[in-house]
């Protein structure tokens, strides 16, 4: 074993996580479901239905602070609120979507590092989000989600890999174990509103 985790880290959690990607981005099908105002607000409902919960649960296991990682800067149900909002949606719709109740409950902060992979990760997918919505009648005071960190974008995930990287690698089954499963809740919280 190395002292250079960030190869055999990194690239393990590329590799557990590729299918459950794709299959993730296939069943959700983003760039169509941002052609219309009422399907993108019910694409945000969605998100926010999982990430609101989520965060919390991720957000309630303590040392985030000493890795470097400070959840105001980077929680994306703030994102999701205001974007909801600019859709006409009232804080009491809002507060009366469903949230998801089947999520992921890492065990320490390794595999919460894992969960927040997919998380910031998709901070990365934001970016041709915006390409598409930049061609749609979404306006762009409903676009702080999938614009997330704006220019930001790439020094922030270098930031968090720097984080994730610092772990040993004894912490890599658990990291990739929560991060598919992350990828997995997801999906069947998608799946059930189709």
């Amino acid at each position: 074993m190395t002292s250079d985790s960030h190869p055999d880290i990194l690239s393990q959690l590329r590799a557990a996580t590729a299918e459950a990607h794709r299959e993730l981005e296939e069943a959700i099908n983003i760039p169509a479901l941002c052609t219309s105002q009422e399907s993108y607000a019910r694409l945000l409902e969605r998100f926010l239905g999982f990430f609101e919960p989520f965060e919390k649960v991720l957000q309630a296991i303590p040392g985030w602070v000493e890795k470097g990682f400070q959840w105001p800067e980077r929680t994306k149900t703030p994102m999701l609120h205001a974007d909801l909002s600019a859709l006409g949606r009232s804080k009491e719709q809002i507060a009366a979507l469903p949230r998801c109740a089947d999520l992921p409950r890492p065990a320490n902060l390794a595999a919460a590092f894992g969960c927040a992979y997919v998380l910031e990760g998709s901070t990365l997918g934001g970016r041709h989000i915006v390409g598409a919505l930049a061609k749609s009648a979404i306006p762009q005071e409903a676009q702080h989600y999938f614009s997330s960190y704006g220019e930001r974008v790439g020094a922030r995930w270098r930031e968090f890999l720097g984080m994730l990287t610092a772990f040993p690698n004894t912490e890599t089954e658990a990291m990739t174990s929560m991060a598919v499963r992350t990828f997995d809740n997801l999906g069947a919280w998608f799946n059930e509103c189709q």
